[in-house]
């Protein structure tokens, strides 16, 4: 096992892309996937997941980095522990980052890159996930700084949060809808509906608080469809299989005229569906600090 394989399989792994590894390493995509797949099967285990246009970690994969990441900093210390001019709090150090799919967090990308400008020995490793996942995550520590939902944060207070993206429901309708020309709706109103609701796993806490609404105003909601993510249920309110429910998050104003449907707010008494990002006190860096500080500066 040579330590330039380790420092590949770190790129691949902080870049999510055997394409971009490649050309930050100035080697062949062959090649680099060559060397991998000799790691792997060194290893005996898979170290990443392939898709056809991404690759993420398997649990094999999360834990083998937490590993190499660490030699790599010893190592790169011990080649400069005589170099009086080198400062070895400044070897490479990686930040896990879980946030939701769905949104439009180009926001988030932005101030990432900025940070790094600051702190170019910073990697991310960046992985989407649910809600809930994201949340026992953070406790867990496989990752360092989430941006999830507020309401999966609120009862507890070993975590630190900020408000990252200001966010509500908002409902999709078929373009010719009776209710699609309203500027806003109330629950209320939604009570002859038939909807197209995400599959509950991916996030129970948003399938439970729509269907509160619904018992809250009188109604059980009428689910037509389950989904799995944002684009199938988009796709069913366009045929005009039902109405589905989406953030404001979601939505960065292209959705209406790619689905051919009507978007409409929903009044919202609340705002602890806003998306915050949030790191656990307990697990506390001087980086991990430094960057939720500049998160919360920007913001």
């Amino acid at each position: 096992m040579k330590l330039t394989t380790l420092n590949y399989f770190v790129k691949v792994a902080t870049e999510s892309s055997f394409t971009k590894a490649s050309e930050k390493l100035y080697i062949s995509q062959p090649t680099l996937s060559r060397h991998i797949q000799e790691l792997e099967a060194e290893l005996g285990v898979a170290l990443f997941i392939r898709r056809n246009h991404t690759i993420t970690l398997t649990r094999a994969g999360e834990q083998f980095l937490a590993e190499v990441n660490d030699i790599l900093t010893r190592v790169e210390k011990l080649a400069h522990m005589f170099d009086e001019q080198v400062n070895l709090d400044k070897t490479a150090q990686i930040i896990k980052i879980g946030y939701l799919p769905n949104f439009n967090m180009s926001k988030m990308y932005e101030l990432l890159e900025h940070f790094k400008m600051s702190h170019p020995h910073v990697s991310f490793l960046m992985k989407q996930d649910t809600p809930m996942k994201l949340a026992d995550g953070l406790l867990s520590g496989e990752y360092d700084l989430v941006f999830n939902l507020l309401t999966y944060f609120q009862s507890n207070d070993a975590l630190e949060t900020a408000v990252f993206l200001e966010n509500h429901l908002q409902i999709a309708m078929p373009v010719h809808h009776a209710l699609s020309y309203k500027k806003k709706l109330r629950f209320s109103d939604l009570s002859q509906e038939t909807f197209i609701l995400l599959e509950r796993q991916q996030s129970p806490v948003i399938v439970d608080y729509v269907v509160g609404q619904g018992l809250k105003n009188g109604f059980n909601l009428k689910a037509n469809s389950y989904v799995k993510d944002l684009d199938e249920g988009l796709s069913l309110v366009s045929v005009g299989k039902g109405s589905a429910f989406l953030y404001s998050g979601m939505n960065d104003g292209t959705l209406e005229d790619k689905y051919r449907i009507k978007i409409v707010d929903l009044e919202s008494d609340s705002d602890d569906q806003n998306i915050v990002a949030a790191f656990d006190r307990d697990h506390e860096t001087d980086l991990l600090l430094d960057l939720f500080t500049f998160i919360q500066r920007d913001l």
